[in-house]
This record gives C-alpha cells, structure tokens and sequence, in this order.
C-alpha cells in the first residue's frame, strides 16, 4: 500500500481533474494567444478532454474551469516546471506535435501561436530545428 502511495507517478499527462492536466493546458494557452477561441480548436481541445477525463466528467465543465484558470494565471511556470521535472524528451517531442496540431487545425497560422509554440519548445529544452522539423510534419 505504502509502495504504491509514494511511488514515483508516471509521467503520463492523465491525472485525477482533467483541467489540471498540463498538456491541456498549454493548449488552451497556445489556443487563446491569438486572442479568440474558434471553433476547430475549441473542438481539439474537446477531444483531449475526453481522452484523459474518466466518462462521467462534462467536457463543457472542465473547459470552463480551464477559462477560468487561464483569466487567473499570469505564468506557465508551473505548467512549463511540471513537464521539465516528469516528462521524458520523447513526450516533450509528442506534447509538441499536439500544439502545433492545434496551431494547425483552423488553418490559420497565428504569429502569436507560432511565437508561443517556439517559446515554450525552448522552455522544455526541444531544440529549435526540432521544433521546426515537428512543425513540418503536422503541417
């Protein structure tokens, strides 16, 4: 019991209150810095919800709480430390991938979102030519 309590967690994204997730996050973050939400993100952002909330959780709720987070917070530190101190370079790579998805998904390049989707790369110690080259492959 006691094992299982203090054990290492994994470093997988998924945790107990979806909002709280940092991957999620960070795409709500990526996703509001051109100023609006539209609706091909708001539906990416829909789809991680449901992929990590257990089935009994409301998507619209959990994206409320992330809009209310996102008015109250002044940093991605926290979300940037949490990544940097549990995730591997592979999942770094991966959480890349997603963000530039969503960049991606309303085909709509927002200086904003790209600037941000670099800036956080270089917070998570991903190189610059590999988040160029994640760039190209979900483009």
């Amino acid at each position: 019991m006691f094992k299982t309590l203090f054990s290492k967690k994994s470093s997988i994204d998924k945790i107990a209150f979806p909002e709280g997730d940092v991957a999620l996050r960070l795409m709500f973050e990526v996703a509001m810095s051109d100023g609006h939400l539209d609706k091909a993100e708001l539906e990416f952002i829909k789809n991680r919800v449901s992929e990590i909330s257990p089935q009994d959780t409301s998507v619209a709720s959990v994206i409320k709480k992330m809009i209310d987070h996102s008015l109250e917070s002044v940093s991605l530190y926290p979300s940037i430390k949490k990544i940097n101190d549990t995730y591997t370079k592979e999942e770094k790579k991966d959480l890349l991938r997603k963000l530039w998805r969503l960049i991606a998904v309303d085909n709509v390049i927002d200086p904003y979102e790209e600037g941000l989707y670099f800036k956080i790369a270089d917070l998570i110690n991903i190189e610059r030519s590999k988040a160029n080259q994640i760039k190209q492959e979900n483009s």
